[in-house]
Formats: structure tokens, C-alpha cells, sequence
């Protein structure tokens, strides 16, 4: 070991202080993200890393990897500290679809196990712990915390800590190292000498700790004193400051001599490692710099510089203040000595590389993940139940039968889809609007018990008509019945009422029954002081999946409840407090009903959603179809979604005026637990142009109010602006997209309002002459709606639902929907450009949003049912049949129409839905197969339709008799997703080929 402090230089031997942060996940050794470790590691010469969240195979394979450039092994830590191996070995979700990417077992928060209270549970927390990092390659715990939790306000400990009794902290945490000692890993005791009194987050601020001498050695002391002597490995310093102990305007403990050299190392005779904590939190940055900060905390006696994020500078500083005469080259020999006598303890001088064989071995394994149940089980603790509310009876708690309602963020929850009296149990959820995994667990396991339950999302974007609909909820809920509030609020919002907002603690004192009322923390456990007068109340400790699983077993008493506070909740409830309530029950499976279209029948002019309609299916044999189209529609659209192509679809198919398919799957949004049915509505994108716009002007030409082959600029005088190639288009080629116009313009940044636009369109010069070539362009569509409102004298939202979607019955079918629809409307993308928000019943397409909703080219929302009303009149010469809601099977008549409405004559159909030029699939607004064509390889040559952008498309094909609706929400949370493509492609030729009654070959011989 001497040589080999010699044969280090001062930079290699400064070098080996640092452990610095890096990034979990994957990345080959050949890529650029990898360069950085690469010279820290392979240049410099770092003593050790500490990775951050990855999948256990790229942790294993990355570290692999480092440990194979480094002249010396590396040692390598991280924070399994709250929740354990799933803290950093992955823990993660795959965005758009929220799949869980598995990993490390994930426990629930460490103050769980202070529930629990048995040292056997904290010592197999850390034999775990400790066995599955060794398996991926780290081989120090920066655990346990040994903070004394004393302050209900502390925005940085709370539930990292086993609680705030000192005693039962020492005692928790010497199990856990002894179990981690067992596990293979060392171990590390935080934060010295506490951080657990403090109400400032360390991370934002520097923190001050009003307690003396006899304090700490009451308090905050006593877990590290018992850590020490179980030999714990490392101690690990606070950030915070302590002017009854150094002194008023003293430096931070981690740059402390008299804290680190004379209490540690003198008072408590420790002789291990001594790390910083992160010195790139602000308690530290703020007041001295990483290199200052770096060279005082090795004067201070800190062996471990942790994550400076500047290496060569800081190794630079320590090696400039050994020149200079501030450090002593012993001084860095005596802390390198302790970092090399780890490794050599460790045998990485043998073999510092781990199998990634061994990672399927250990990580994650079946006993982990059941103990961790156990765990998560025990731990959960009622406080309060006065009316004795719990257990509840799965199936029953008054269940109906009823609809599920759920809501958008920022949207209340309300009756939604479906039938029925609303059931007398309301499930009410706040989290933030980041924590997509709330609920994941618990909101479709809670329908399972209750089919009944009305289910209510709130989250701090929530605004005044989301809770005005929420009230709606609660109020026709009725006197009788019971609250169920899930809170999934972070233990950084500390224990005062503002944890949670005003508007929400508003809305459950005027509208829920305080004493009927049960709150489950699913996160902070101080979050009743937001609601002092529930009369329920369970702590379930923690947000991730197996606090939800263990909360909804304990409130339907499928396990025992006998979790004890391990901290005070002030004012009535004292350490050691907690109800017990024994198992009556085994798990009920309860069949959920995902569809809310159960009742039959709605007044005419009614809304789908408002009371619900039954469109059964057809038999697919009475249409000439195959039966088994139904099942690989299902097969095709579930595979679809579980590859992440949307988080929803709702599919219609139709045959011979007959509905044979009309479905939903999935949800409206990724974790949302909001089912997709066949009267969910969607942002129809660029549908618009044809269900729409061009439906309008064959309106307008069968009566003669609008020719094909007049100049734009004789309905619109000033729209050539100052190009006169404008002068010469016509309508026809605006509908063909050969006016010689731009695809599109960003104008959104700039402008708002129709008329800004109508401006900006007049002010564009063409970028072809009018006729040369067909380029597909918002510009046209948006030109002929304002051609729509010159002709008409009417907004083109009014003359549509006059002359198209009230005569059809396409009462869901609209721009601009209202608020009170929000819960039935598919979410799309998170807008991070220009809004700044999920953008969610609002149009996605930027330029139709700035221009009012209303436009030419997008804006237009609807349903799968209202679609195929539409479809079936395109393919019936423009008519559509009387028809009474249910009374013929697979009809598509969501609203009863008592005569046949003659929209528009057959000769419009036929002229406006062929293609009109060889050289281009474009008819008139519509598009038509060719090549590799979203409406498949079958659809005939006769077919025409449209996709939108969002995911949307609608196929008709007079020739087969056949129409297709596909809408999914493909753009949520990001346009980048491609997914949707195969899968149009695969759906219609599935359906074509389901046809039995009539060969179907390849279109063009293909």
C-alpha cells in the first residue's frame, strides 16, 4: 500500500479523492456521452463514480466498462438509501406509455420501515439492498440515513429517514448495516451530525441547526454513535450550519474541522471513510465555489470530494494548495490510504468487474420483490378511522354499477360516459402533474373492487372549472357517500395546510362529508394537517407502485393493518400511535367495466356521453366479413399500444351500412386510468380539412353558391396580395393543393385571431406557379373556409353544425369543445415550445389554436361513432338513413334521426371523392390510396380518405362498401412518435382481407 501512495503523483494522489457523479443510464464506450467518464476516469484518474438512475444491465455494463480503463479500481457508490435497489437501478417508465422498465426492487421509502418497527425487516432491507447493488457493481451504500426526523417541516430528510424517535433510529439503522454487511456492500451513515431538525432544503440553501452540545448528544448524535460501533464504513457530512456548536455565521459542518477532525474522528473515534455530501448543492456553491469548498473540506478532514461535476479543476485546486503550503501532501496520503484500504478490503485489486449474468441472478428477483410487498404491507398505519369506515367491501362500498369518471389535469372529473345512478363511493386524486405513475397501481385496482367508483384527477394546474366540475361530482354524489382522497404529495411540501392547495381543501369542506372522508398519503405523511377533519385517515408512506398495491389491500382488508407512527403527528398523535385492523377478506377479482356505453338510448339533440347509447356490433358474417376481423382488430390495436404508439385508439369498422367493429383501448392518457370508448373524443387534426371544410364547400357548389373553377380572389378580393400568380387560382386547385402555395408557416409565435391570418395568408407569395405541382398545404384549406363564411355569412363552426352535424345527429362532433367535456377527450401533446402545457381539449395544431380553434385545415374534435354516421352517408349517395339509437343492430345512429336526411346529392359524392389529376392521389379535399398508402395495400382504387396529423385517419371505400375510423392520440406526449404508422397500414389491410363475400386483391396488382 506504501508504494503505491508513492508511485501516485500529487495529481494522481489528489485525484483519488474525488468520486464524482455520473450519468446511470446506457452508453457504448465508442460514443461521445461516454468521453467525459472516459478522461476523468482514464486521464485524471478519479478514485470512484456514483452513478445515477440506469437499468441494472447498463449500470453493470457501463461500470464494467470504466473499471477497465482505470490504472486503479474504481469505487463505485450510490444512493440506494430510500426505497433501495429501485431508487437508482432504474425505477424509470417508458414515455409515451408509461411501461415500467423493471430494474432493482423497489422498496417503499425507508420511513416505512420505521413503521414496520422490527430490526429484522431493516436488516433484510440492507442485506437486499446491498446483494443487488454488488450484482450491478457498486459496492457503497451512501445509506443508511440516520437523521433524526424531528422537524415535520424538513423539505430534505422526511420519509428518507427511519423516523424521530433517535433510539429507534440507531437501532433500525444498525440492522441495516449489519444486513448490508452480510449483502457484500459497505455502508454509509448520513447526514453527520444530522440534518433531521432543519426546514431548508441543503440542495437550495443553507440550513441552520439551532441545537447545543447536549442536544446532539441526546438527539441527533445517538444513531451515529451506534453506527460507529458497527463499524459503518463511511459517514457521510451535512451542508448545514450549526452556530450553537461553531459559533453565528460558522461554516457548513462539511468544511468544519472542529466538526469532522475533533467530534468525528477524536470524540467519536471514528476511523473509516468521511465523504461530503454533493458539493454541488447550493449550500455549499453558494457561499464558496466548488474549488474553495473542495480544499476547505480536506482541511476540514473530509476524506471523499462527492460529485464536483468540475474534476480537473478541483483536482487542480487541491494539488495548487499542496504546492501553496495549505495542505500537507500527508494530509491527501492518509484520506487516498482509506480509499485504497476499502478497495483492497473489496478484493478489486483481484477482480473489479461483475458478470452481467450474475445481475438476472439477483436484481429484482421473485423473493426480493415479495418481501418488498411484505414490507410495504406492514408498514401501512391508519390514525384515524371514527366511524370505523374500514374495511370496505370489495364489490360493494355501495358500488353500482355505475360509470367511472375520471378527468383530465386541470379538468374536473364528471359523470363522463355511461349510464346509471353515480356510485356512492368518489375516489378523489391529487399528485402532481410530473408524477405520471400516480395512480398507475392503485386507480385500476380500485375499479377492480368497486366497479362502482367514481374517480376524480386534480393536479396544480387545475383551475377553477376543473373544480367547479369536481363540485358537480360530489355534490350529485349525494349526502351518503364516502370520499376516498389519495394524496401524492411529496414529503417536500412539509406538514401545513398549503401542502395541498386551497381550491382542493375548498372543495372537499363544501362538498364531501368531513367524517365520510378517508385520506390516504400516498407520499408525505404530514399531509393531514391539510385536513385536520377527515375521519379517515391511512398513511401508506410512499408513492411508487407497492405503497399503492399494500394501501388498497389494507382498505379492503385483504391484509391486516398494524403499522405505528414512527413520527409525532401534532397535535393528537404521538410516536408509537396506530389503529389495527385485522384481514377479513381475500383479494375479490371484480370484472371492470372499461366501456361506459351500457345504456340504450338518448333524447334526440342529446350528447353521447351525457347518458350513454348502445351501438352493438353487427356479426361480421351477415356483412360478408370474417368473424374473426374482431379479434384482430383487438390483437393489432393492443400490440400497437403496448409498443407505445398511442396511449388510446378507438376503432370503428363498418361493412354494408353495418358496424361489425366500434371499440376503445387504452386510456386518454398515458397513467391516467380514463378508459377509451367509441364516444371518446379526439383532436381529429387535419380530418378536419375533409369532414369539415370540404364537406362544407360540396355543400355550397350542389347549390350552386360556389364554382370549382372561380378565382379565390373573386370571394376574396384582397387575397393575392402582391403576387399576382395568386390572382389565377381557383378554387378547385386549393381543394387539389396545386395553388402554388407554402405547406406552412410557424405564425403562432407572431400572430392571433382569423383576421391576423386571413393577412398573413394574403401577404404570402405563392412558392410554385398556380397548376405546376402538387404540394399539400394548411394554407389552402384555410383559405377555403374563409371563401365558407364570405359565401355563407356564417363562422364555419356555425354552418357546419347547422347544415351537417345537427341534421346527422354528430352531437359530439365540434371545435372548441367545452370544458365539460374534457374528461371524455383524448390528451395529445405535451407543448413545450409555445404553450408550455399538456395540450388536452384544446387543438393541438398550433396556427388553428392562434387563430381562434376555428380554422380551415384543423380544429375539429370527434368520435369514432359520430365518424362512422358520417362515413355510412358517403357511402349511402349522401343520405343518411332514418335510424332510432339501438334499434337496429350496428347501425351507427347515436342520436335518432326520425326521416332519412339528403345531405348531399350522389354526383357531389362522386365528383369531389375522385382523383383528380394523374400525376397526384389528391381529389377534391380527399386523398386516395396509392403506393404504400396509410389505408393499406387492399383498399380499392375507388376508396378515398384522409389522415390527421394527431393520429387520426378515416378510410371509405365505395367499391368494398367498406369504412374505417382510426383515431389515437399518437402525438402524446411527443410528435416525435412514429408508431402509428405500421399500425394504419396493418389495421385496414386486416379489414379489407376480412372480407369473405367478394375476392380482394392487392390494389394495382401489388
Amino acid at each position: 500500500m506504501e508504494r503505491t501512495l508513492e508511485g501516485l503523483t500529487l495529481e494522481r494522489l489528489a485525484a483519488q479523492l474525488v468520486i464524482e457523479w455520473i450519468p446511470g443510464g446506457y452508453a457504448a464506450p465508442s460514443s461521445p456521452d461516454f468521453e467525459p467518464l472516459r478522461s476523468w476516469v482514464g486521464d485524471q484518474g478519479i478514485g470512484g463514480v456514483s452513478p445515477s438512475i440506469g437499468t441494472p444491465h447498463a449500470y453493470a455494463a457501463k461500470l464494467n466498462a470504466l473499471q477497465e480503463i482505470a490504472d486503479v479500481p474504481l469505487l463505485v457508490a450510490s444512493d440506494f438509501e430510500n426505497g433501495g435497489p429501485g431508487m437508482r437501478l432504474s425505477g424509470t417508465y417508458a414515455l409515451p406509455s408509461l411501461l415500467p422498465q423493471g430494474g432493482g426492487t423497489a422498496f417503499p421509502p425507508t420511513m416505512a420501515f420505521g413503521a414496520v418497527g422490527d430490526e429484522s425487516f431493516a436488516f433484510e432491507y440492507g442485506r437486499i439492498t446491498a446483494r443487488e447493488a454488488r450484482a450491478a457493481g457498486v459496492h457503497l451504500l451512501f445509506a443508511p440515513v440516520l437523521d433524526v426526523n424531528s422537524n415535520p417541516d424538513n423539505p430534505v430528510i422526511s420519509t428518507r429517514s427511519f423516523g424521530a424517535d433517535p433510539h429507534a433510529v440507531a437501532r433500525l439503522g444498525a440492522a441495516f448495516i449489519q444486513g448490508a454487511r452480510e449483502g457484500g456492500a459497505l455502508t454509509t451513515a448520513k447526514h453527520f451530525p444530522g440534518h433531521g431538525d432543519t426546514s431548508v432544503d441543503s440542495h437550495l440553501g443553507l440550513p441552520v441547526i439551532a441545537a447545543d452540545r447536549a442536544r446532539l448528544d441526546s438527539v441527533e448524535l445517538v444513531p451515529f454513535v451506534r453506527a460507529i460501533e458497527e463499524d459503518v464504513d463511511g459517514v457521510m457530512t451535512a451542508h448545514v450550519q450549526l452556530p450553537g456548536i461553531l459559533g453565528p455565521g460558522s461554516e457548513p459542518a462539511t468544511l468544519a474541522e472542529p466538526l469532522l477532525t475533533g467530534l468525528l474522528r477524536e470524540g467519536l473515534g471514528f476511523d473509516g471513510l468521511v465523504l461530503t455530501d454533493a458539493l454541488t448543492m447550493r449550500a455549499i456553491t453558494d457561499m464558496y465555489g466548488i474549488e474553495e469548498a473542495s480544499i476547505r473540506s480536506v482541511e476540514a478532514g473530509a476524506d471523499i470530494i462527492l460529485a464536483p461535476r468540475a474534476v480537473p479543476e478541483v483536482v487542480a485546486a487541491v494539488v495548487a494548495a499542496v504546492r501553496e503550503g495549505r495542505l500537507e501532501r500527508a494530509r491527501l496520503e492518509a484520506s487516498a490510504r482509506r480509499v485504497l484500504e476499502l478497495k483492497a478490503r473489496l478484493g478489486l485489486h483481484r477482480s473489479r468487474t461483475v458478470s452481467l449474468d450474475r445481475v438476472d441472478e439477483v436484481v429484482g428477483i421473485g423473493a426480493h420483490l415479495a418481501f418488498a410487498d411484505s414490507v410495504a404491507t406492514r408498514s401501512m398505519t391508519l390514525v384515524r378511522d371514527d366511524l370505523g369506515l374500514l374495511p370496505l367491501e370489495a364489490g360493494g362500498s355501495g358500488a353500482t354499477g355505475g360509470p367511472i369518471a375520471t378527468n383530465a389535469p386541470g379538468v374536473g372529473g364528471g359523470p363522463g360516459a355511461g349510464g346509471g345512478p353515480l356510485a356512492p363511493l368518489v375516489h378523489v386524486r391529487y399528485a402532481p402533474s410530473t408524477w405520471l405513475w400516480a395512480g398507475a397501481a392503485f386507480s385500476p385496482g380500485l375499479r377492480e373492487r368497486a366497479p362502482g367508483v367514481v374517480q376524480i384527477a386534480l393536479d396544480e394546474r387545475s383551475d377553477s372549472a376543473a373544480y367547479a366540475a369536481a363540485a358537480g361530482v360530489l355534490t350529485d354524489a349525494g349526502d351518503g357517500a364516502t370520499v376516498l382522497v389519495t394524496a401524492y404529495v411529496p414529503p417536500s411540501a412539509g406538514s401545513g395546510r398549503e401542502a395541498l392547495p386551497e381550491a382542493f381543501r375548498a372543495l372537499l369542506a363544501d362538498h364531501a362529508d368531513p367524517a365520510r372522508t378517508m385520506l390516504v398519503s400516498l407520499g408525505n405523511p404530514y399531509i393531514v394537517s391539510a385536513l385536520p377533519d377527515v375521519g379517515t385517515y391511512l398513511v401508506g408512506w410512499g408513492d411508487r407502485e407497492v405503497s399503492q398495491r399494500a394501501a388498497l389491500a389494507a382498505l379492503f382488508g385483504e391484509e391486516a393493518i398494524g403499522g405505528r407512527l414512527p413520527i409525532p403527528l401534532p397535535p393528537a398523535y404521538p410516536i408509537g400511535h396506530g389503529l389495527y385492523r385485522d384481514k377479513v377478506a381475500d383479494r375479490v377479482a371484480v370484472r371492470v367495466v372499461d366501456d361506459p356505453l351500457v345504456a340504450a338510448g338518448i333524447a334526440a339533440g342529446g350528447r353521447t356521453g351525457a347518458a350513454g347509447v348502445l351501438t352493438r356490433e353487427a356479426d361480421p358474417a351477415a356483412v360478408g366479413m370474417d368473424p374473426a376481423v374482431q379479434t384482430r382488430v383487438d390483437a393489432i390495436v393492443h400490440a400497437a399500444l403496448a409498443d407505445s404508439a398511442a396511449s388510446g385508439a378507438a376503432v370503428a369498422v363498418g361493412r354494408h351500412g353495418r358496424l361489425v367493429l366500434l371499440r376503445g383501448y387504452g386510456e386518454l392518457a398515458w397513467g391516467s386510468g380514463r378508459p377509451v370508448t367509441a364516444t371518446s373524443i379526439f383532436d381529429l387534426a387535419s380530418v378536419s380539412k375533409v369532414v369539415g371544410t370540404t364537406t362544407a364547400a360540396m355543400l355550397l357548389v350542389q347549390e350552386g353558391r360556389l364554382d370549382l373553377d372561380e378565382r379565390v380572389v373573386s370571394y376574396l378580393p384582397d387575397w393575392a396580395g402582391s403576387d399576382p400568380r395568386k390572382e389565377t387560382v381557383t378554387v378547385r386547385q386549393l381543394l387539389t393543393h396545386r395553388a402554388g402555395l407554402v405547406p406552412f408557416r410557424r405564425w403562432f409565435f407572431e400572430l392571433e385571431g382569423e383576421d391576423a391570418y386571413r393577412a398573413a395568408v394574403a401577404a404570402e407569395p405563392l412558392e410554385t406557379a398556380p397548376g405546376e405541382a402538387t404540394v399539400y398545404s394548411d394554407l389552402g384549406p384555410m383559405t377555403l373556409a374563409w371563401i365558407v363564411e364570405e359565401i355563407t355569412g356564417q363562422e364555419l363552426d356555425a354552418f357546419l353544425r347547422e347544415r351537417v352535424w345537427s341534421p346527422l345527429g354528430m352531437n359530439d362532433t365540434m371545435y372548441r369543445p367545452d370544458a365539460d367535456l374534457l374528461p371524455r377527450i383524448a390528451a395529445t401533446e405535451m407543448d413545450t415550445v409555445w404553450r408550455g402545457e399538456l395540450v388536452w381539449g384544446r387543438v393541438h395544431d398550433e396556427n388553428a389554436d392562434a387563430a381562434g380553434g376555428v380554422a380551415g385545415h384543423a380544429g375539429l374534435f370527434g368520435t369514432a361513432l359520430d365518424l362512422s354516421v358520417f362515413a355510412r352517408m358517403m357511402l349511402n349517395g349522401g343520405v343518411a338513413p332514418a335510424c332510432s339509437p339501438g334499434a337496429v343492430v350496428g347501425e351507427p345512429c347515436p342520436v335518432a334521426r326520425p326521416a332519412p336526411v339528403a345531405l348531399l346529392d350522389p354526383e357531389i359524392v362522386a365528383t369531389f371523392t375522385a382523383r383528380q389529376d394523374p400525376s397526384s392521389s389528391r381529389a377534391l379535399g380527399w386523398d386516395t390510396p396509392e403506393g404504400r398508402s396509410s389505408a393499406g395495400d387492399y383498399f380499392t382504387a375507388s376508396a378515398f380518405g384522409h389522415t390527421g396529423y394527431t393520429g387520426t385517419s378515416l378510410w371509405i371505400d365505395p367499391e368494398l362498401d367498406l369504412w374505417v375510423v382510426l383515431l389515437t392520440n399518437r402525438v402524446h406526449p411527443t410528435r416525435g412518435n412514429q408508431r402509428h404508422v405500421p399500425l394504419r397500414r396493418e389495421l385496414h389491410d386486416a379489414v379489407a382481407r376480412s372480407i369473405t363475400d367478394r375476392v380482394v386483391e392487392p390494389r394495382g396488382g401489388r
